[in-house]
């Protein structure tokens, strides 16, 4: 069984134009925080903030609340990624995500970004909590529509060589959509 982790978010790791709750679990698009130190673990051309806690073992899980956001990206990212130049969000750089895309007329799709291109999932409706499971020893990332923990996708195999951080990305305000936050939330059990 996999431990429940809580996880919270990490300012110093954020996009600047990223707002992290005082309580560290939700985090939502505003304007630019002026005067924020340019430190070395801030990234500053995506809207990423990476989670406080490390994993380098083990079995974890999260939820997330994505509620009717229109752009999301969740996942994992190892520590060692580039957090100042451009990337893709993919495994070659690090990154283990699952991202909802907002196309700009009214539509979204699903898609797990691996290292090749057919990726888009199609759940049988939108999710508004996931719930992202780490086997590290396995490499599995998994996500999973938390109301019923319907499999959404599952990366395997990853050859994890350094410790992961949660990663989260609520995606810039498009069309005055997509404001909400993303929101760690700790599931019920039981």
């Amino acid at each position: 069984m996999s431990s429940l982790a809580m996880v919270t978010l990490n300012p110093d790791t954020a996009y600047p134009c990223l707002w992290v709750s005082p309580c560290l679990t939700s985090v939502k698009v505003g304007k630019l925080q002026p005067n924020l130190p340019n430190n070395p673990e801030r990234f500053t051309l995506y809207n990423i903030v990476l989670g406080s806690e490390a994993f380098s073992s083990g079995r974890h899980y999260w939820e997330v609340e994505v509620g009717c956001k229109t752009a999301w990206g969740l996942g994992v990212a190892t520590a060692s990624v580039n957090r100042k130049e451009e990337i893709s969000l993919c495994p070659d750089d690090g990154f283990w995500t699952l991202v909802l895309r907002d196309n700009g007329n009214g539509t979204s799709e699903y898609e797990a970004c691996t290292d090749s291109e057919d990726s888009l999932l199609y759940p049988s409706k939108p999710p508004r909590r996931v719930g992202v499971y780490l086997d590290y020893g396995r490499g599995e990332v998994g996500f999973y529509d938390a109301a019923d923990m319907s499999h959404l996708f599952t990366f395997y195999d990853a050859k994890f060589k350094e410790p992961v951080f949660p990663y989260f990305n609520p995606w810039p305000i498009i069309n005055g959509h997509n404001q909400e936050p993303l929101t760690i939330v700790t599931p019920h059990w039981g």
